[in-house]
């Protein structure tokens, strides 16, 4: 019989191979399955022999995966993970009483505005449910999806593959803050003011552009960026004693505008509109619970109040 039948393979040895996948460490990996790290590595030495690969290629401190093991995860993962949802929810979803936990991947902003909305339903319809919360950067969103470490994602819709699905939740607008004596007075800065001005910068991407950064390249626009970063939440703080004027979502901006200390101004720009929707893959498209933690996002989502004028 062939090594690769499925009948010569420990199906045990794949809760392993996941784990060594996720951690990147052996020692890592055995703590978290309990397991000695000289177990792990015999173990892996078994699907190592089973697959002909090495499967993973020590880097450092680090096991990198080779492409046979990433494709081997890919596959993988998501039955994992449902087996493992399965014998927690014993075959049968039910929010009251499943002791589930998801994987969700929201930047603070979005934590910000939406989290205690979620939190609040859970409590009161879901009380052994629990979330977990990641930020991710826009390039490893898909795979995330695909092997299974997120659930869902919300933010801005792009083309992230033909297997990802996803809901329109609300409409946000990208505008600015400032401290209120920043020397930019208006409610709208002019282009000379947007030319001079230092900006702190909101970017969840590996290349660096953010929402605004791409549409203001498309449209020829340049700005001085000081600083870019991924926690949107940070930037008031940078704002609050300094020249810099940040880059934010509207509806985070009235919040720390509404504590006394910051100003709103628009650029001169049109159509700094976005949308922020849920996505998830198509292969958990059916199952009754992301169904329903879907609909609590909705839920939550719609209840925001609409978004007014600056």
């Amino acid at each position: 019989m062939s090594k690769t039948n499925p009948s010569n393979l420990d199906l045990n040895l794949l809760v392993i191979l996941d784990t060594i996948f996720t951690e990147r460490s052996l020692t890592l990996a055995g703590n978290k399955l309990f397991m000695t790290q000289s177990a792990v590595s015999h173990a892996l030495s078994k699907l190592r022999h089973h697959f002909d690969d090495r499967l993973f290629v020590r880097r450092g401190n680090i096991m990198e995966p080779t492409p046979l093991c990433k494709t081997i995860h890919r596959n993988i993962a998501p039955s994992l993970k449902t087996i493992n949802q399965s014998l927690a929810d014993r075959g049968e979803f039910d929010p009251s009483s499943s002791k589930r936990t998801f994987n969700l991947g929201l930047s603070d902003y979005l934590c910000q505005l939406l989290l205690p909305g979620i939190l609040k339903i859970i409590e009161a319809k879901a009380p052994e449910i629990s979330i977990r919360i990641m930020q991710t950067t826009y390039e490893k969103r898909t795979e995330m999806l695909q092997n299974g470490k997120l659930d869902l994602f919300l933010g801005c819709p792009r083309d992230y593959g033909a297997g990802v699905l996803k809901e329109k939740l609300f409409e946000d607008r990208e505008v600015c803050v400032v401290r209120k004596d920043h020397p930019i007075q208006g409610r709208v800065m002019n282009e000379e003011e947007m030319a001079d001005s230092e900006f702190a910068a909101l970017s969840l991407s590996e290349s660096g552009l953010g929402f605004l950064e791409d549409y203001l390249y498309r449209k020829g626009v340049q700005r001085k960026i000081k600083i870019v970063l991924q926690q949107e939440t940070v930037i008031p703080a940078l704002v609050e004693n300094s020249d810099l004027v940040g880059s934010m979502a509207q509806r985070l901006a009235e919040i720390y505008a509404a504590k006394g200390r910051l100003r709103i101004v628009r650029m001169p720009l049109e159509n700094t509109e976005f949308e922020v929707s849920q996505h998830w893959h198509s292969l958990n498209d059916s199952d009754p619970a992301q169904q329903w933690i879907r609909s609590v996002i909705k839920e939550v989502a719609t209840a925001l109040p609409p978004l007014g004028l600056t």
